[in-house]
């Protein structure tokens, strides 16, 4: 009868983390959108392997970043390295490419100001294209990732 309960209290729990599950988006550049406040926040990787970060308003339409702050930590195996960013009209891009040998995490912390409590999104850096969505596995869609 204990196994039963605990089989019962296993699935509950399984399900109830599947339905709170972040839902990847996808940003109007193909990159990940970030649920950023007060804007949203696309974070996408440029051909030449540099961060993109740009805001967006509730309807996705480019805007410029204001006060906001952002850091971006990639995490490959050899070790934490910070990305110095640069200011853009819409947000920031990174002065260098990312580090060789993904897939890697990578860290992005933004502010409404410096202020402000830091927002953390970690995502799972592959560039590898997905064969359903045709976006980077980084900013995949698809139901099944």
């Amino acid at each position: 009868m204990k196994l039963k309960y605990i089989t019962f209290a296993v699935a509950t729990l399984c399900t109830a983390a599947s339905l709170h599950a972040e839902k990847i988006v996808a940003g109007p550049k193909g990159g990940r959108l970030l649920e950023s406040e007060p804007m949203k926040a696309e974070f996408f990787i440029t051909a030449d392997r540099k961060v993109e970060i740009t805001f967006y308003d509730a309807a996705l339409k480019p805007v410029d970043a204001g006060a906001q702050v952002v850091t971006v930590t990639a995490e490959p195996g050899s070790g934490k390295v910070k990305l110095d960013l640069e200011k853009t009209a819409t947000g920031f891009v990174s002065k260098t490419a990312l580090p060789i040998g993904e897939p890697y995490r990578v860290v992005v912390q933004t502010r409404a100001s410096a202020d402000a409590k830091p927002k953390n999104f970690r995502v799972d850096l592959n560039l590898e294209m997905c064969g359903e969505c045709q976006k980077k596995e980084y900013a995949c869609i698809c139901e099944a990732h």
